[in-house]
C-alpha cells in the first residue's frame, strides 16, 4: 500500500513540475471549437535509431542505474506503452516485481527522474537518436496554418522525454506549445507523466484544452493519430476518432480497428490532411 501511495504522489508531482493548468488567455472562438489533433510521437512522428538495439536503450540503462544491477530490454515491445508501463514490463522480464523488491516504487521514481539525462547523454555520445518520419515536418507546418485545428501530443513519454525526442528529430516544438499562467511555454496534450494507463491520458488532454480555450471540449472535438493498436484502444475507450499510420512496428492487420488507416504514413500530404480533418469515429 505504501509503495502505491509513493507513486500516486509522484505522478501529480511530475505534472505539477511540467504542467500548471492552462488558466491563461483563451482563444477567441468562432463557429466551432478547433479540433484538437493529438499526435503520438514514437512511430508516428519520429523513428528511433540505436547503435546497440539489444542493450543500448536509455530505459534499460536508467533502470540498471536505479536498481543497481544489469537490466536488459529482453525484446519487450514498447509500442503504445507509457514510460511507466514499459518500466513495469521490462522489470518483470528481468524477474523484478513489487512483491520481491521492497523499494520497488522508489527505484521506479528514480528511473523516471534520471531517464531524461540518460537520453541526452546517449544522444550526445551518438548511441541513439530520433529522426522525423517522412513528410512529418511538412504535414505539421501545413496543419498549423489551418484555422480550425490545434496541434497537441498524446504520448506515453513523460513530458521531458517527449521534448527531447522532438528536439532531436528537429521537429518544431513551438507548434505544440502554449503559454501557461506563469508565462512559460508548455507542451499541450497528455503524457506518460499523467497516468500509467494510456487510455487514461485523454481526459488530461481534454481538460487542458478546455482550460485553454475556456469552453467545454467534447470527444468529437479531438482525434488521435498513432501507429499502434494501443493508440486505437486509447481513442475508442474515450469515444475519440483515431487515424492509424503504418509507420511503426505494428503490422497493417493489427491497425484495422482504426477509423482510418494511412498505410504509408504521411506519404501523401494532401490525403493525410484530408483524412485527419474529416475522420470521425465509426458507429458501433
Amino acid at each position: 500500500m505504501m509503495q502505491k501511495m509513493i507513486f500516486s504522489w509522484f505522478l501529480p508531482a511530475v505534472r505539477h513540475r511540467y504542467y500548471r493548468e492552462f488558466a491563461t488567455t483563451t482563444i477567441k472562438m468562432k463557429d466551432k471549437i478547433p479540433r484538437l489533433l493529438l499526435f503520438d510521437i514514437d512511430g508516428t512522428l519520429t523513428k528511433s535509431h540505436y547503435k546497440d538495439s539489444v542493450n543500448g536503450h536509455p530505459m534499460a540503462r536508467a533502470l540498471s542505474e536505479a536498481f543497481g544491477k544489469s537490466i536488459k530490454r529482453n525484446a519487450i515491445s514498447f509500442a503504445g506503452g507509457t514510460d511507466r508501463s514499459i518500466i513495469r514490463d521490462v522489470l518483470q522480464g528481468n524477474g523484478i516485481t513489487e512483491d520481491n523488491t521492497t523499494d520497488y516504487e522508489e527505484r521506479v521514481i528514480e528511473t523516471l527522474r534520471i531517464l531524461p539525462e540518460f537520453m541526452r547523454t546517449g544522444i550526445a555520445e551518438g548511441n541513439y537518436s530520433w529522426s522525423a518520419l517522412p513528410n512529418v515536418h511538412k504535414l505539421l507546418q501545413r496543419l498549423s496554418q489551418i484555422e480550425d485545428v490545434r496541434l497537441a501530443l498524446l504520448t506515453g513519454n513523460i513530458v521531458e522525454d517527449a521534448r527531447i525526442k522532438l528536439e532531436c528529430a528537429s521537429i518544431d516544438i513551438s507548434l505544440f506549445e502554449v503559454e501557461s499562467s506563469n508565462g512559460k511555454k508548455e507542451l499541450l496534450g497528455a503524457f506518460g507523466s499523467d497516468h500509467e494507463v494510456r487510455s487514461k491520458l485523454v481526459p488530461f488532454a481534454k481538460k487542458r484544452y478546455s482550460n485553454l480555450i475556456g469552453q467545454q471540449v467534447l470527444s468529437q472535438d479531438m482525434i488521435i493519430i498513432g501507429d499502434s493498436p494501443k493508440d486505437i484502444t486509447c481513442a475508442h475507450d474515450n469515444g475519440v476518432a483515431c487515424v492509424a499510420v503504418g509507420t511503426g512496428p505494428s503490422s497493417y492487420e493489427h491497425l484495422t480497428d482504426a477509423d482510418h488507416l494511412l498505410k504509408d504514413g504521411f506519404k501523401n500530404i494532401d490525403e493525410s490532411i484530408d483524412v485527419i480533418l474529416r475522420t470521425k469515429i465509426m458507429s458501433s
